[in-house]
């Protein structure tokens, strides 16, 4: 037991991490977005990044959080990333011009995915679930807006990009934070969800 809530929480810690090493991506995006045509190192500083982030989730994916809300669909999300990773380092020639796309379609999907989470955290009783709602519609917008300067020149790609991956890391990080645990804290959530009954979370 003590190894897998150890395994729970270093997912946990990785995840955050990496949520905010995304988010301060996005701020770099904004703040230099003559980044456009991008660089050998900046390429593969982006793939790693990706790398890291699938890993990240995958890992989280097949650890044993009690609520199973912050990592449900990371799977996917996970194997995503990892093919962006590969594609970015190893065929950077075709898979380069589609990135402001690519990372605008993970982020659309990324945000309905946190809706989804957001109303599974109201079945849990969580006080959070509408500021998790509330932001997983903003991240939403963003990735639509980040989608529309790419395709009608609203904005410099890489500015927008760089919102949207900005918003998309800190909501990870906070989601992560908040919604994943170790162990039931209350009787009756071990009761009204079928699981064990156990002592204090560990945080």
């Amino acid at each position: 037991m003590k190894k897998s809530n150890n395994i729970v929480k270093s997912a946990k810690i990785i995840n955050v991490i990496s949520a905010c090493i995304m988010a301060l991506s996005g701020i770099t995006l904004i703040l230099l977005p003559e980044m456009d045509r991008m660089m050998n190192a900046q390429r593969i500083l982006l793939s790693a990044l990706l790398a890291v982030v699938g890993f990240a989730k995958l890992l989280g994916y097949f650890c044993n959080d009690l609520y199973r809300l912050a990592f449900q669909f990371d799977f996917a999300i996970g194997i995503f990333c990892e093919i962006l990773a590969v594609l970015i380092g190893f065929a950077p020639e075709r898979s380069v011009p589609m990135i402001p796309t690519l990372l605008a379609v993970y982020i659309v999907l990324d945000s309905l995915l946190k809706i989804q989470i957001s109303t599974d955290a109201r079945g849990f009783g969580m006080s959070c679930w509408i500021g998790m709602i509330v932001s997983s519609v903003f991240l939403f917008l963003a990735g639509l807006a980040a989608v529309a300067a790419i395709y009608w020149q609203l904005l410099p790609e890489t500015c927008a990009v760089g919102i949207a991956l900005t918003v998309d890391g800190l909501e990870n990080a906070w989601i992560t934070a908040y919604t994943v645990r170790v162990r039931a804290r209350k009787k009756h959530l071990s009761e009204h969800f079928g699981l064990e009954d156990k002592d204090e979370a560990d945080r």
